[in-house]
């Protein structure tokens, strides 16, 4: 949850503490690993190959390892204006920094990507994928993203006209209509 609300990015070995990942190469040790991947002849060579050039061992802690308590105790909220309700209370500098971080974004977009992770839990991948899929339509139509490329790229003005402007104004029925036949099975995975 944490991670889709602030778009706060990871490093290689963060996906390996998150457990996104089994194993962590550095970038300048791939032309090696894709040489020995490429002689593999089994399965199990493949896996024993994938071993040999793990390199998880000495990598740095987790970036995000003194904040993990209170992203759990904060991020587990049930909406997005609860999850900053939460935060306003902490006072940490933690707290106080992703408000800072919520305090440019869409408010829309917050309560979007609250909605599409608390939905994700009971789905499986394909689900996932359907369910990006089919809500992406309808995300588009809000005109959200549009107004973010004009105020960042088109005139640069960095001020985002956000609708609503703030998470107190914002209602649940617009998510209700985003999501309305989010498991609809108009999308399918190519086979």
């Amino acid at each position: 949850m944490y991670l889709a609300m602030t778009g706060q990015r990871i490093k290689g070995f963060d996906a390996r503490h998150l457990g996104f990942v089994t194993q962590f190469v550095e970038s300048g040790n791939l032309p090696t690993l894709r040489e020995d991947v490429v002689k593999c002849s089994s399965e199990q060579d493949l896996v024993d190959c994938l071993i040999s050039h793990d390199q998880s061992e000495g990598q740095p802690e987790f970036s995000l390892n003194n904040n993990l308590l209170e992203i759990s105790k904060t991020f587990s909220a049930s909406s997005a204006l609860e999850v900053v309700r939460r935060l306003e209370e902490s006072g940490s500098k933690f707290a106080q920094d992703t408000l800072k971080t919520f305090s440019v974004m869409s408010p829309t977009g917050l309560c979007l990507a609250h909605r599409t992770q608390t939905l994700s839990r009971s789905l499986d991948f394909t689900g996932c994928l359907r369910m990006e899929a089919n809500i992406a339509v309808k995300t588009f139509g809000l005109g959200e993203f549009a107004e973010g490329v004009r105020a960042l790229l088109v005139d640069k003005d960095n001020d985002p006209k956000w609708n609503p402007p703030s998470l107190e104004e914002f209602k649940d029925e617009v998510l209700d209509g985003v999501f309305e036949n989010y498991k609809s099975d108009d999308w399918q995975p190519l086979p």
